[in-house]
């Protein structure tokens, strides 16, 4: 009896269990009730999410007895007293969608949840208005439109932000250019406007800054206001002509290679002459725009013109003149983001071996393994250890699409290639800072003859990268010219979503520089040898970059 006793008694004063806080939530639903956004007769309920159920769980529902449009309920918080816990009210569709608060605490960027700190007792805290987003609004079927007053303060804040936390907001466009261009964009917002006709006054702004990592990007709720319809066709500018060069949907209703000429009734040149003025690079860097267009077709067509009711194009078969008009069937949101953002979600990592030519081609299409540093670093291993055993005397690293990521992967690859140990940064950078003394030779380190694939989209910790190799002479460079070059600039928290229109500014605080002399900041990386793919290359399936590889490889012999 006693040891038992003994033993619940250590249980007890070990216990590190929270406290239990009943809290009585209450949340005013008459704004969306009359915006016909909850309709709880048809099913619709109110819920609570927040950062004690991992903001998931449908489970903690509340309701309104006495039908008064508050709607409350009592739940059990675990939480010692003094803890912060955040939270939003949700409305959960009859048909599972969900509608979230749009930005209940403004002070709490960057999402506005509600906060409460608990006090170990009961509480009943007093009902609050439930914070619509204006973009629900579209999904009954209404307009969404911002008054001169709400664009008119957001492009203040706007205009402040750039001003003050862009680290070099007049390298490329002086500050009296840039006083003028801030006050004729500002006068244009004289009545009130639409979410993509605001964001076109924002994007002229962004892109005569000359840098790739400040833009303008439309909200999330801005892509919910019609999901199922965005452009479906992807395309390429070959020659001068927009090729389509495949489909977001399942079955492409106009073939790759065909030529698209015009989408409702505008010619299409003027659509991508429109669209290169109005986005970001660095330095203007026309490569990467062209390239921009080509990855984000889709995305950037909605951002300027919002959603079309149909999608009418003329287009004309490939080797032909006639012209042909289809209606598209639209793509997508989820489809679209897939291949959009693919460089976002780890996109896997190959290693080809061509023994016949005793050669290896090394694939990486992005750095942004940022958590997910160990497997990038495994795989670099991993190549080299195969390139040593089979004695490979020829590697082809294949940069195209590469848009950059964290310099720690860009710097374990270079570890490889280096034929000497060279610095990676300029200077000390931040988590960065060692990366400024020279990068030790990794044990398997590469001897033998060495090319790079690059193109337009080549850029950011790409553009180091490569501006490295280019500096130290290490290998030949294949493509086309880069997308920037030896510095770009980023930063922590450089997100801020803008009170009204919940459009998003990205900006860069920091400039990264790579430790090369005597390159030109304004002037893309040039390639040792350039490749032009041409119209029948295309057609043809040809990989004109890797031929040229090859074919250097032959004179070799």
């Amino acid at each position: 009896m006693i040891r038992i006793f003994w033993t619940v008694f250590i249980l007890g004063i070990c216990s590190n269990s929270p406290s239990q806080n009943n809290i009585k939530f209450q949340v005013d639903m008459s704004t969306p009730i009359q915006q016909d956004l909850f309709l709880p007769d048809s099913g619709d309920g109110v819920i609570l999410r927040g950062s004690f159920n991992d903001w998931q769980s449908n489970d903690l529902q509340l309701t309104d007895d006495d039908r008064d449009n508050i709607y409350s309920a009592r739940f059990t918080i675990a939480g010692d007293s003094g803890t912060v816990i955040e939270y939003k009210y949700v409305i959960l569709k009859a048909n599972h969608t969900l509608l979230w608060e749009k930005l209940p605490d403004p002070e709490n960027p960057p999402y506005g949840n509600r906060k409460l700190i608990l006090t170990g007792r009961d509480l009943e805290l007093p009902a609050v208005i439930f914070d619509c987003d204006r973009y629900y609004l579209a999904l009954v079927g209404k307009e969404v439109l911002f008054s001169v007053e709400e664009l008119r303060s957001d492009f203040k804040e706007f205009r402040q932000i750039l001003e003050d936390e862009h680290c070099c907001l007049y390298e490329y466009t002086s500050k009296q250019e840039f006083d003028r261009l801030f006050d004729r964009q500002y006068a244009l917002i004289n009545k009130p406007l639409y979410p993509h006709e605001f964001y076109n006054i924002l994007a002229a702004v962004t892109a005569k800054i000359g840098c790739l990592h400040t833009a303008v990007w439309m909200p999330n709720g801005f892509w919910d206001m019609q999901p199922d319809n965005l452009f479906p066709l992807q395309i390429r500018l070959i020659e001068d002509k927009v090729v389509v060069s495949g489909s977001y949907r399942d079955s492409c209703q106009i073939p790759p290679g065909c030529i698209i000429h015009r989408i409702n009734n505008r010619n299409l040149e003027e659509i991508i002459i429109e669209m290169r003025e109005n986005l970001y690079a660095d330095a203007f860097n026309i490569n990467f725009i062209n390239s921009q267009i080509e990855h984000r077709f889709a995305m950037i067509y909605a951002s300027r013109f919002g959603f079309p009711q149909t999608y009418i194009i003329s287009y004309s078969l490939p080797d032909t003149k006639t012209h042909l008009t289809t209606e598209l069937i639209p793509a997508d949101l989820p489809a679209v983001r897939k291949v959009i953002f693919e460089n976002f979600n780890y996109p896997k990592l190959t290693l080809q071996l061509f023994s016949e030519k005793n050669s290896a081609l090394m694939s990486v299409k992005t750095f942004v393994y940022y958590d997910r540093l160990d497997y990038f670093r495994n795989f670099v291993d991993s190549c080299f250890q195969i390139i040593q055993e089979k004695k490979i005397e020829n590697l082809i690293l294949d940069l195209r699409g590469n848009d950059g990521g964290d310099p720690f992967c860009a710097v374990h690859l270079l570890s490889y290639l280096e034929s000497q140990p060279v610095r990676y940064f300029a200077e000390p950078y931040g988590k960065y800072s060692e990366l400024a003394k020279p990068i030790p030779l990794a044990a398997n380190h590469f001897n033998g003859n060495f090319y790079t694939l690059m193109d337009g989209y080549s850029a950011s910790t790409t553009g180091h990268f490569l501006s490295l190799l280019k500096y130290h002479k290490r290998g030949k460079l294949i493509g086309t010219a880069s997308g920037s070059t030896y510095k770009c600039n980023a930063g922590k928290n450089t997100e801020v979503i803008l009170s009204n229109s919940r459009l998003i500014l990205t900006f860069g605080r920091t400039t990264f520089t790579a430790a090369v002399t005597g390159m030109d900041k304004t002037k893309p990386l040039m390639p040792d040898y350039q490749i032009e793919e041409s119209y029948q290359d295309f057609l043809a399936g040809k990989d004109v970059y890797l031929e040229a590889v090859f074919n250097l490889l032959e004179q070799r012999k």
